[in-house]
């Protein structure tokens, strides 16, 4: 499995979201319960900013995994790396650089 190694702009926007299943009862009253093993995954807002030739290469490495094949990624002020994947992404060329913005998805390993 590839790894994700270019660094990400500052100011990255982190989701979570947990499963969980929950059944109402008439009186008001609900009860939650985790919806899986890996009830617990992320969302990251990513930004990269760089000259083209390496923006080109970060194009490159999501069109490979195409938003199928999983990669492993250290989200900046994590200790561990995870899985994700990318589903959709963009690019912005100007004159001096290119701007890719993306959100990567964490999946269960």
């Amino acid at each position: 499995m590839e790894t994700f190694s270019w660094k990400v702009r500052p100011g990255m926007r982190a989701e979570r979201e947990p499963r969980v299943q929950t059944i109402r009862f008439g009186d008001g009253y609900e009860q939650r319960r985790a919806d899986g093993l890996n009830v617990l995954q992320s969302r990251y807002a990513i930004m990269l900013s760089g000259p083209h030739a390496t923006m080109q290469e970060v194009d490159d490495f999501l069109m490979r995994h195409c938003g199928i094949r999983a990669f492993m990624w250290l989200p900046p002020g994590q200790t561990a790396p995870a899985v994700f994947i990318c589903r959709r992404w963009s690019t912005v060329k100007l004159a001096r650089r290119t701007e890719i913005n993306g959100e990567f998805e964490q999946i269960p390993a």
